[in-house]
Parts: structure tokens; sequence; C-alpha cells
């Protein structure tokens, strides 16, 4: 051990005292300033979907237009997040908050004023910056912050705030529109992003692995491109991400469409529906997040895999309702069902996003999430807006009218609305919620291991063979 006269020793211990000298409160503080920039992302997110049919109609969309300016944000956030898993894992993890903050903050402001569809793009794209320099380091901060123990608590108290915060943007966005213009609803939270991002700041960063009682040094394992490589070695971590596009695939489809298939396809006027679908995301993400951390936590007593099992579990019954809900041409039945499928489909947010802090060397998290960001979105949220819109489109078509595809999918309830046939284009969610049973099934039985070797690692040098099979 380096005696308290080492220059290194001395240096480190000053860094520290430095950055506990630049710290508001501790912890809890922490996890509620993190808590309101994740609300903040949140609201932004489905201000957009939930004024969707207004900025198709006002710069002259296709759905195909629209779900490509739907993905811009998604396919940009996807390519940066491992740029910033490297960077999380090296320098200020506070100043990468604020930075990436701050920079959504501006990008939503942008988009209040964009005037056509290029510039819609732009915006809408540097948001993808912003975001990603935020959505790596948070979980990998927070895991840190938070021991094993309290972790799945944590994470799924963390995740509340996508349903609260899409919850807050369809409604802001259904009530700003019946009194002024869709642009006027990007000013009510662009603001706001700005003041959360100085408190970024200010919050306590414990050091990268402190929650596994390692000296907090005041400097960060560097770990190489083969450290980040190990990890397509990681069984549990490659099908827990598998599993997870497969329900983001599902969710990013419903957010991009939801409020337009409601208006277009159900009949809804557009304050009604947003005003609905913010209402029921929220009861279904509260109910759903708080029945996956209490169940996974009584489930633990009895199994290491509970996170997985339940998982696959969730899934495997929220199937039939989505298709149902898609499919019935009741908007109340539609809705009942579909407000269903989203409880369980949120529940598995905590216990997925604790298998990859537990999975995941703790010197290595910010780059963990950042590839499984990476993965979760160029399979999920990116792919399905584009991919429905598309369907739409095509399906919609006069010239398909009379075929064989057009009669079947008519005989389900998938008809031609407009030109576009919105409904088959959600009918995609249905074998991406297949296979994420299956993926989150087969990782289960790898769980344990990957989690004790993971947590081998909070103690021992990255390279200790610890992957190898």
């Amino acid at each position: 051990m380096p005696s308290m006269t080492d220059p290194t020793s001395r240096v480190a211990g000053e860094a520290v005292r430095n950055t506990r000298r630049a710290t508001i409160g501790g912890a809890k503080f922490a996890l509620a300033v993190l808590f309101g920039m994740n609300l903040l992302n949140y609201v932004d997110r489905y201000i957009f979907f939930s004024v969707g049919g207004a900025i198709t109609k006002d710069l002259g969309l296709t759905d195909t237009g629209f779900g490509l300016l739907a993905g811009s944000f998604m396919i940009v956030y996807t390519f940066v997040s491992p740029l910033v898993g490297v960077l999380g894992d090296r320098i200020d993890r506070r100043k990468l908050l604020a930075f990436g903050v701050g920079l959504w903050s501006v990008a939503t402001l942008g988009t209040a004023v964009a005037q056509n569809y290029n510039q819609m793009f732009f915006w809408r794209a540097l948001l993808g910056v912003g975001e990603a320099s935020y959505g790596v380091i948070a979980p990998a901060l927070l895991a840190d912050l938070f021991d094993a123990r309290r972790r799945g608590r944590v994470m799924g108290l963390f995740y509340l705030a996508l349903p609260v915060g899409a919850a807050i943007g369809f409604v802001i966005g259904g009530v700003v529109t019946q009194y002024a213009s869709w642009r006027a609803s990007f000013l009510v939270v662009g603001f706001p992003g700005l003041l959360i991002a100085l408190l970024g700041l200010r919050i306590l960063d414990p050091g990268r692995g402190a929650a596994e009682a390692r000296a907090n040094s005041g400097k960060s394992e560097r770990p190489g491109l083969s450290d980040y490589l190990l990890l397509f070695r990681n069984r549990t971590f490659l099908l827990n991400t598998a599993g997870m596009a497969g329900v983001t695939f599902a969710t990013g489809a419903f957010a991009s469409w939801g409020s337009q298939f409601y208006t277009r396809v159900r009949g809804m006027n557009h304050a009604e529906a947003s005003q609905w679908l913010g209402i029921l995301m929220a009861i279904a993400g509260l109910v759903g997040i708080t029945m996956g951390t209490w169940l996974t936590d009584l489930m633990l007593r009895k199994t290491r895999r509970a996170y997985l099992i339940w998982a696959s579990i969730a899934i495997a019954v929220a199937v039939p309702f989505g298709l149902a809900g898609v499919l019935a041409p009741d908007v109340k039945t539609s809705l009942a069902l579909l407000f269903l499928s989203s409880i369980l489909m949120a529940s598995v947010l905590g216990p997925c996003n604790t298998v990859t802090a537990n999975v995941v060397p703790a010197a290595e998290r910010a780059a963990g999430y950042a590839l499984s960001i990476f993965l979760v979105h160029i399979f999920g949220d990116i792919s399905s807006p584009i991919l429905v819109g598309t369907v739409s489109d095509r399906l919609g078509r006069s010239a398909i009218a009379d075929s064989r595809l057009a009669t079947a999918l008519e005989s389900v309830g998938a008809v031609t609305v407009d030109g576009t046939n919105l409904t088959a284009g959600l009918l995609l969610v249905i074998p991406a919620l297949v296979l994420a049973v299956v993926f989150f099934w087969i990782g289960s039985f790898f769980l344990p291991r990957d989690q004790a070797r993971a947590a081998a690692l909070g103690s021992h040098s990255p390279h200790e063979g610890i992957f190898t099979h």
C-alpha cells in the first residue's frame, strides 16, 4: 500500500477532497437530480410523438418521413453512445452529464423554431448527442452510488421517470396545441433542462466501483478496447440486451405512432388521444415498474435467475394483450388491452437495467451501458418507427388493395385509412416481443454465473480470465 508521503496518494487524496467540496448533498440528492434529468428526457421525447400529427401536417410528411424524423434522434443517440461510454470511464462524469443535458435542452428549443424537414432533422439529431452524453453516464453513476442490495430498487425508481415523463409529454402536447402552435410545447420543456444541467455539476460522484467497496483513489481504472470486447463474451449481457431490444422495438413503435393511430384509425381527437395515452402510460409505468421491482425482490429469495425469469414471463403475457389491443375496433377495449400490455412491458425496465449493472465489471459500466444502448436502440426504437411507417405507407397503397395480403389484413381488422395502414405497421411489434421472451429465458440460465464474475472483478484485475469459458 502507498505510504501517506507517497506523492501519488497525496495528489489522489487532494482530488477527492476537491470533489467533495464541489458537492451538494449525498447519494439521495444525486438520485433526485438524475431522476429529474431523466424525467425531462422523456417529457421531451414524448412531446414530439404527441404533436406528431401536427408536425406531419405542417411539414407535409408521409408516414415514412415522420418515421425517419422520429428515428433521427435515436440514430445519433445510438452511434454517439459508445464514444461517451469510453469518455465516461475516463473523465469527470458530472461535466459529461451537464454538457449532455444542456445540449439536449438547446436542441429542444431549436425544435420549436424548425421551419422545414431538414432543420427539424438537424435539431432532433443534435438532441441525440445530448441525450447520449446523459443516458450512458447516469445509470453507471447510480450503480456506483448504491450497492447491489439497493441497486434494483434504485434502478426501478430511476426508471419511473419514463412513464411519468411520457405522460407529462403527451398531456403537455395535447393541451398546448389546443391553445397554441405545436412549437410552444417544446419551449415549455427546453428552459428547465438548462437549469437542471447546472445541478448536474454539483452532485456526488463517489468514484468508479465505489459501491463495490473499492478505495476511492480519485482516479479511474482505464479499460482498453479489449476489455469492452470481452462484453461480447458475456452471455447474460448479450441475451439481456437482445431481449431489451425486442421490448424497446415494441415500446418505440407505440410511442411514435400511438397518438396518430388513435386519431387516424380509431377516430379520437388529438387532445383526447394525447391525454388518455399520457394518463394510461403513466399509470402503467408506475404500476409496472413497482410490480417488477417488488416481485423480483421476492423471487430473489428463491432463485438468482429472478430478474430474467420475471422478464420472460412478463413479456410472454404481454404479447396476447398487445395483439388484441392493436386489432380491437372499440377504442375503450383497445386502450384497456394496450394498458395491460404496457404494465407488463414496463415491469422489466428495472430488472433488466439492474442485470446490466450486475453482470458488467464496475470499471467498465459506462462502456457496458453504452454498448447496451447501442444494440438496444439499433434493433429497437431506431428500427420500429421507420419500419412501422414504411409498412403503413406500402400496405396502404391502392395498388395492393385487391391483393391476398390486403384481404388477409382486412379480415383481422388491419384496414387502410387515408392511403395508409398503420394497424398493419403496428403488428410488427408481436414477433419482436416473442423473440424477447426467448432471449430473456435463455439468459436467465447464465445470469448467476456472470453476475458472480462481475462481482469478482470488483476486487481483481480485469484481465484474470473471468470471462473465459
